[in-house]
């Protein structure tokens, strides 16, 4: 198709990207002015700053849905549609941001058809728009809300309810503000989100990627599964920055991936690693992608104690993730030499946006040198991400600033640490090196929020038809009994809701819609309210993984060119620790709510307990596991985590650690010259 083109030609691909990304820049540059300005002076009220901000989100993210090079009759129609739907989202948000004074003080509640239709025009968007960067799904559950408000009477049991009529429903979603899309959860997204999706673009842009493989890469260097786990730690940096798995898994896949399969991993194990790995940066401190700032509106609570709570948790499942990578690649026989030559292939990540760079300014991003990697290395070529976050942090903790503030004074810090960071240890590094990298973060930001804010937008329709029906209540009720007050039970049928939610939708979207119908039945049987929000939350994130949709797993598989059902298959025995970690910290709460001594030794041993749980299911730790031995772990593993549920705790957890410790003695010392499982390795195509 591309070579139909001449380079002049109008239709080019080159230029058509080009004039794509250099879009996606100035409305970066243009949003990040204005929201930046509102969070410092708040020159408007905040329904009608959610306005402002989902018109710059839908417009950003109707541009990126753009393909540069269509293929098809269809994808040639839908870039006529997405150029259609950005005008239509300019026009409805600068109508009802001109509007909203006349709507809100003037009419009193009396609206006109234009009104009516401009309303109707902003839910139709976000579900189109939504379903163009997020694939069906998502916009399925907006259009079944719909359904259910308009059709409720026709709805069997507890779904029943008498209806909403079309003229209200549209009422109550839109033009009455303050509720429905422009309620409480897209005004998370246009202060707190928004400013620190900002700040990850900013990060993205300064080397963050590149710092965090130089990261893993020093820490791979020291264990013998050392390029693997450059993969887990690269994975969690950047996901704790773009709060997307599916984003995540796309971004730092298109380097890891190759590099392992060229070190000899089989092509479904590498794709696994990327996929578990890219799933949990999200629930990562202190950034914890977007869901964090979500949890904390809805619960009620300050964002750093939902940072605090959510560490040990954060550490035992990236601990987990890291022994189970160790063992697999250990018993795959995985070269772990890691050539720094090869490393530079990072710079080829994102070659589409890199090209259209260098077109509109004349260079490109400076990619962070690899020329000697050591811990002084580390420290000073990531001043533009350790200043920031150091910022921040101390703003949270020791200043006690608001999340949003905090937020505003660590990007202001990344400005003139990049600056100091390229002048002194970058090459030829100047002022127009770093007003180009600079304007690129601010277009990644872009990138990166408006796909969120739009997936918001729709889930705020979802929430404003739960609002309008009270479906919420009856929904919590009815599990409650369902379960028949078993709490085991209850957390059952939460986990199965949480990972259905998920199925197909953004991390953030899955947790709103799962923890809107299943926390309040969780808090009703006496789970405390920040344990049941953990809980969903990390259900919501595990279905990432979780077939028929797995979309992590969707991802990692056709950048590694392996079987999705392989990639998800293995990535469910790599994580199958972490489906019962969130089912530990609901039973030792100490995880969550610290104390001592309890906490420290709770962390210490479900730490060895997931250990064994890890080592069990991967079937190896220094040979392939006896029978007998395998399955000494996984109880002795079920004893120590869920120590609580017993009399005489204690005692159950020493005798339980001191049992895994045991065992794997017994492992190391005669199961040793067992087969590594390297012959069932699948052959590689390149």
């Amino acid at each position: 198709m591309t070579g139909e083109h001449t380079t002049g030609s109008w239709v080019d691909p080159s230029r058509v990207r080009m004039a794509k990304y250099g879009f996606l820049i100035a409305l970066g540059v243009a949003s990040t002015v204005y929201h930046l300005w509102f969070t410092q002076l708040f020159p408007f009220e905040q329904d009608q700053h959610k306005i402002a901000h989902l018109g710059f989100m839908l417009v950003g993210a109707a541009v990126l849905a753009y393909t540069p090079e269509p293929e098809t009759r269809r994808e040639r129609f839908g870039n006529y549609a997405t150029l259609l739907e950005a005008a239509l989202s300019a026009v409805v948000a600068v109508y009802l941001f001109t509007a909203f004074n006349r709507i809100v003080y003037e009419q009193l509640g009396i609206y006109t058809d234009l009104d009516l239709f401009m309303g109707l025009l902003i839910i139709l968007l976000l579900l189109d728009v939504c379903r163009r960067v997020y694939g069906p799904m998502l916009s399925l559950v907006g259009v079944a809300g719909l359904v259910y408000a308009l059709y409720g009477p026709y709805f069997p049991g507890i779904l029943n309810h008498n209806g909403v009529q079309a003229e209200r429903l549209v009422q109550g979603l839109t033009v009455e503000f303050g509720s429905g899309v422009f309620g409480v959860i897209v005004e998370v997204s246009g202060t707190f989100i928004i400013i620190f999706m900002i700040l990850a673009g900013l990060l993205e842009a300064y080397g963050a990627l590149e710092y965090f493989v130089q990261v893993g890469t020093l820490i791979g260097k020291r264990v013998r599964s050392g390029l693997a786990q450059m993969t887990t730690v690269a994975s969690m940096g950047m996901g704790s920055v773009n709060g997307s798995a599916a984003a995540n898994a796309a971004t730092t896949g298109a380097f890891t991936i190759p590099l392992l399969k060229r070190h000899g991993l089989d092509r479904d194990t590498a794709a696994a690693y990327e996929a578990v790995a890219s799933s949990g940066g999200q629930i990562m401190p202190p950034i914890m992608g977007a869901a964090a700032f979500i949890m904390a509106e809805i619960t009620g609570t300050s964002y750093l104690k939902i940072i605090v709570v959510g560490f040990l948790p954060a550490l035992l499942f990236y601990g987990t993730v890291a022994i189970g990578v160790h063992l697999t690649t250990v018993k795959e026989g995985l070269t772990s030499e890691i050539d720094e030559e090869e490393l530079t292939d990072v710079e080829t990540v994102d070659r589409d946006r890199k090209n259209a760079l260098d077109r509109i300014f004349g260079r490109t991003t400076t990619a962070v040198s690899f020329g000697q990697i050591s811990v002084r290395n580390l420290i000073v070529e990531g001043l533009a991400l350790w200043v920031p976050l150091a910022v921040l942090l101390y703003a949270l903790v020791v200043l006690l600033y608001d999340p949003l503030y905090a937020g505003f004074l660590s990007i202001m810090s990344a400005f003139p640490a990049a600056f100091v960071q390229g002048i002194f240890f970058r090459d030829g590094y100047g002022i127009r090196d770093f007003l180009v990298d600079t304007m690129d973060g601010l277009g990644r930001g872009m990138e990166n929020a408006a796909p969120i804010a739009v997936s918001l937008g729709v889930m705020n329709i979802f929430v404003g038809v739960l609002n309008l029906t009270g479906f919420t209540q009856v929904f919590a009720s009815s599990l409650v009994e369902l379960s028949g007050g078993v709490l085991a039970l209850l957390l059952m049928f939460a986990m199965i809701a949480a990972l259905l939610f998920g199925l197909g939708m953004p991390t953030v979207a899955a947790y709103i819609t799962a923890v809107l119908l299943i926390a309040p039945a969780l808090t009703e049987a006496g789970v405390d309210l920040l344990a049941a929000h953990f809980f969903v939350f990390y259900f919501a994130i595990l279905s990432a993984l979780t077939p028929p949709v797995a979309i992590a797993c969707l991802v990692t598989a056709r950048v590694a060119g392996g079987n999705f059902w392989r990639t998800a298959g293995k990535s469910l025995v790599l994580g199958a620790p972490l489906f019962v970690l969130p089912y530990i910290f609901v039973v030792n709460d100490s995880l969550l709510f610290w104390s001592v001594p309890a906490t420290p030794i709770t962390f210490v041993v479900v730490g060895i307990g997931l250990v064994a749980t890890a080592t069990a299911m991967v079937n190896y730790f220094s040979g392939q596991l006896r029978i007998p031995n395998r399955a000494g772990l996984l109880v002795a593993a079920a004893a120590a985590m869920f120590a609580p549920l017993v009399p005489m705790t204690v005692a159950v957890q020493t005798v339980a650690t001191l049992s895994i410790l045991a065992l794997l003695y017994i492992a190391v010392k005669y199961d040793s010259g067992a087969e590594t499982g390297q012959s069932e390795q699948a052959s590689i195509d390149d």
